[in-house]
């Protein structure tokens, strides 16, 4: 019985993503550097760039974790790295891939989880 708790417990991890491994602390100042001007300085998805984009959809509000539980953390790793466009979500979303680098990423990953808490 315990074996099978924990052969599902594991099975839904892996289904979950993996976990933001990365140091917050970093992750907030690439954040207040490339991304509070268009997803809010709480990343509530309310920055001042907004109006100059004329985005179709306002970013998403990562304070939010009703919302932020349905992505998981490789789904916002492939949005950074790719931009909005490539994974079928905002176009004015740029990819950061190749500007920042994967653990980058995976500081601002880490930061971005600790806004819906």
């Amino acid at each position: 019985m315990v074996a099978a708790v924990l052969i599902i417990a594991l099975g839904l991890a892996v289904l979950a993503g993996p976990v933001a491994a990365g140091d917050a602390a970093a992750g907030r100042k690439i954040f207040e550097e490339r991304c509070a001007r268009c997803h809010g300085a709480n990343g509530t998805g309310n920055g001042p760039d907004l109006a100059k984009l004329h985005p179709t959809s306002s970013p998403v509000n990562w304070t939010n974790p009703v919302v932020m539980r349905q992505w998981s953390d490789q789904e916002i790793v492939d949005i950074i790295t790719k931009g909005g466009k490539a994974v079928g979500s905002s176009p004015v979303m740029p990819r950061f891939g190749g500007k920042l680098s994967d653990a980058q990423i995976h500081d601002l990953l880490a930061f971005i989880r600790t806004l819906a808490k």
